[in-house]
């Protein structure tokens, strides 16, 4: 399986590529999907009222599914190059295109349009484990508060100085990717999945 490290790709973004991404900070997506967050599970309670540790444990599922999603798409969309166009240029390109200049706000934010475009997509296989449309909504509740998690420690990875120690944790983890394992170390909100697939940073003794 050839990954996209290995290869060059033009950095110039035409308006195709441009489509697909508007927001040069966290705050953009904040007030995109925490809004769709608190909608879907409004509704969902509306449909179907439930107790307060019914709706925690829904939204700490979805926040979970969140770290798998984002684990899979990093390591399996966004550094791959065998894929047709345009989603190549659109994904893999976009992600190498932040690989080489980090510095690029609106490459570090993920691309909204394409990020609502996987919400069928995750809902069903929501639906697929809790057999229950409402309880779904509540999972993918969870899936978009967990995004919008992501997206500041991304940006806070490459833009801040973090303070909090966990916070400085997951900067030094991520920049590992960077500078370190660029085919490996692809979580960036947490570790678990490396861990579960093997794909931890280990120094070479």
């Amino acid at each position: 399986m050839k990954l996209a490290m290995e290869t060059s790709l033009k950095p110039a973004l035409d308006w195709k590529q441009r489509l697909f991404f508007r927001f040069s900070h966290p705050l953009g997506p904040t007030w995109l999907f925490t809004p769709i967050a608190l909608l879907l599970a409004g509704i969902s309670l509306e449909w179907q009222p439930r107790s307060v540790g019914t709706v925690a444990l829904a939204l700490v599922a979805g926040l979970l599914y969140w770290t798998f999603i984002e684990y899979f798409l990093h390591r399996f969309v966004f550094h791959l190059v065998k894929v047709q166009e345009p989603w190549r240029t659109m994904a893999s390109g976009l992600h190498m295109a932040h690989h080489r200049d980090m510095d690029v706000r609106e490459l570090v934010i993920a691309p909204p349009l394409v990020s609502l475009g996987f919400s069928p997509v995750i809902f069903l296989v929501a639906l697929a484990f809790t057999w229950s449309a409402s309880l779904a909504m509540l999972v993918v509740a969870g899936v978009f508060l967990g995004y919008v998690l992501y997206e500041w420690a991304h940006y806070g990875a490459h833009q801040y100085q973090p303070k909090n120690a966990f916070f400085r944790y997951l900067k030094r983890y991520h920049l590992l990717h960077h500078y370190k394992d660029p085919n490996g170390t692809f979580g960036v909100t947490t570790p678990i999945w490396d861990y579960v697939f093997g794909t931890i940073y280990r120094p070479k003794s």
